[in-house]
């Protein structure tokens, strides 16, 4: 049976990924069961036991030189050794781990070479994996799947701090720059930005063309949630000025803002006038029952020693909150670091 060229995709990905799992971003969470499954799977035992037996004792004799790489670096002395174990318990119960592993393949090694296992034996020893490989299954997907997505999630969150943290100054005016790292987190976004949501497409075309081929309008990103309902989320640079100048004795938004909020919200009103078109072409279905509009903008710190200005802004944006939800790009930020505390 021939393999369709979206399936061979998963599996050649889910390999990828197999090979080094702490390369894993959200958006690989569904292929972390099939890598989890490749690096449990021992079925080459069944064809050469002792083969089998020997790759993996190499590939445990590599992990164990990765974490004294990691660990003791270039002192590989015995006094540096056992002040490591007693200093990292976790790399104490990982050799102690390792080791056992070392001597049981070796054992076994030794086994098939003074016994050498008839063909029966070989087959009994193949049904106990394959059953063990089916039991490894439903125990990876209960157990070790929510655990691995809550680590992934946490590493992406890590590398998203650490960039805002070092671009947040020379990207500040950079709209393009802060696209594409948003959309490089689009698994924390879908929890952030309104509960359980799946990301549906960057640039989201909401309207229709002219007879030239022009006009449409885009949002940055659109996301659906449970009820497929669609969400369309709008983004401005850190820069960009949060309210303007002062007008009796308060500060309205900037135009850079006001623009925004009109912009979206036009792009909602186009969106569900053109819904049963783009509803046939989209990638996934989606519904537009009460569409959802959020504008990340701006920097809050900007106006933060400015108590009119808070004001001014905090009261501005809770009055359009059930239009459009305003998040300044610090406050988006402190929630991936409340996030990655939990």
């Amino acid at each position: 049976m021939e393999m369709s060229d979206e399936r061979f995709e998963e599996v050649w990905g889910s390999i990828q990924l197999a090979q080094d799992m702490r390369k894993a971003r959200p958006e690989d969470y569904d292929r972390l069961a099939i890598a989890l499954s490749f690096k449990l799977s021992h079925s080459d035992f069944a064809l050469d036991p002792k083969d089998s037996a020997e790759h993996l004792l190499k590939i445990v004799q590599e992990k164990i030189d990765e974490r004294l790489e990691e660990i003791l670096g270039a002192d590989r002395s015995r006094e540096n050794f056992a002040k490591q174990l007693e200093l990292a318990p976790g790399f104490k119960f990982f050799m102690d781990v390792a080791l056992r592993a070392k001597r049981k393949l070796n054992d076994l090694i030794q086994y098939i070479d003074d016994d050498e296992p008839d063909e029966f034996a070989i087959e009994f020893a193949e049904f106990v994996l394959e059953a063990m490989d089916e039991f490894n299954s439903v125990i990876v997907n209960g157990d070790v799947l929510p655990l691995l997505k809550r680590g992934v999630y946490a590493s992406d969150i890590a590398r998203a701090l650490d960039v805002w943290a070092t671009k947040r100054g020379d990207e500040a005016g950079n709209e393009s720059f802060w696209h594409e790292e948003l959309e490089k987190r689009k698994g924390v976004l879908e929890r952030l930005l309104g509960g359980y949501a799946v990301f549906m497409q960057s640039e989201f075309h909401v309207g229709t063309t002219d007879v030239r081929g022009a006009g449409s309008k885009r949002a940055d990103f659109a996301y659906l949630n449970k009820a497929n309902n669609i969400s369309l989320i709008e983004i401005k640079a850190p820069k960009t000025k949060l309210l303007g100048r002062k007008y009796r004795d308060t500060y309205p938004f900037s135009s850079e803002v006001s623009g925004a909020i009109s912009q979206v919200l036009i792009q909602r009103n186009e969106l569900m006038a053109n819904f049963y078109q783009k509803r046939h072409m989209a990638p996934m279905p989606f519904e537009v029952f009460a569409p959802r509009c959020f504008l990340i903008v701006g920097d809050l710190s900007s106006i933060s020693d400015d108590r009119d200005k808070l004001m001014a802004f905090e009261v501005q944006r809770q009055a359009i909150s059930s239009h459009v939800s305003i998040v300044t790009f610090d406050e988006l930020y402190d929630q991936f670091s409340s996030f990655h505390q939990i």
